[in-house]
């Protein structure tokens, strides 16, 4: 049975009224097609993409609760048992004035005479950053620079291994400090990769680009470094405008992964 069968025949009037209804109801469908958004496709050159200043590289993290996500990397592997950095000596180190120093550190710290500054120790973190499935050391240092007053703090990073049994350095950086311009913004460490964000434009050193207010930065610079051929290389250096920000006190951030 078809229908509407049973409502017998529609007179003139009725089949009318059906055709008119009819007809709107397949505009309107059409109407409606013409609105919906059809999906296409977008060629993208490089100028499509810009980097946030905030997160310019992107690292692969491990699947780790937020529990030990930060705190796996504080564990001291079996191959660092025997080594404290708490009490270690990192070298020889120039202050800004020409007079050079062994930076050996007493229960973390080194206090320079005078009343003229000190290191210390901040942290250590061990992950692997060569790619031999060993752990690395990443070991965090700041020093606070005192003449007039005090600068804020730069920070030092060194990377240790350990081959044949014997604790061998293979990177270090030093940034500049919080008053006179790049001052650590965060450090991010992951596979083999780092990225140094630091406040201000800093394409060689701190000290040829001073700020030109005390503890005021503006732009940011991202310096990444990746470790090939036996070895850290800078692999790329980038600049960001941003505004005129106050870096006293500022405290940096830290990801490991």
């Amino acid at each position: 049975m078809f229908p509407f069968s049973g409502f017998g025949a529609f007179d003139r009037i009725e089949r009318k009224a059906l055709r008119y209804a009819a007809l709107f109801s397949f505009l309107f469908i059409a109407f409606l097609a013409l609105l919906s958004p059809q999906p296409h496709q977008r060629n993208l050159s490089t100028e499509d993409f810009t980097v946030p200043p905030a997160t310019p590289y992107k690292f692969a993290e491990p699947e780790r609760s937020s529990a030990d996500s930060f705190g796996a990397f504080l564990v001291k592997p079996e191959h660092f048992e025997q080594i404290d950095f708490t009490n270690h000596s990192y070298g020889p180190y120039k202050l800004a004035n020409g007079k050079k120093l062994d930076l050996r550190l007493a229960h973390g710290l080194l206090e320079l005479p005078n009343n003229s500054g000190w290191f210390e120790l901040r942290d250590v973190y061990y992950t692997d950053m060569t790619g031999d499935k060993r752990e690395e050391a990443i070991v965090w240092l700041t020093h606070e620079s005192c003449e007039s007053s005090c600068n804020g703090g730069a920070n030092l990073f060194y990377i240790y291994t350990v081959r044949n049994g014997k604790l061998k350095p293979i990177w270090q950086y030093e940034t500049g400090s919080y008053a006179d311009g790049c001052g650590l913004q965060s450090f991010t460490a992951g596979g083999t990769q780092m990225v140094l964000e630091l406040f201000g434009r800093c394409p060689k050193s701190w000290m040829e680009h001073p700020e030109p207010s005390k503890f005021v930065a503006k732009g940011l610079t991202f310096i990444l470094f990746e470790f090939d051929d036996g070895h850290f290389e800078q692999k790329s250096t980038e600049f960001f405008d941003s505004a005129s920000t106050n870096v006293k006190n500022y405290e940096p951030g830290i990801r490991i992964y």
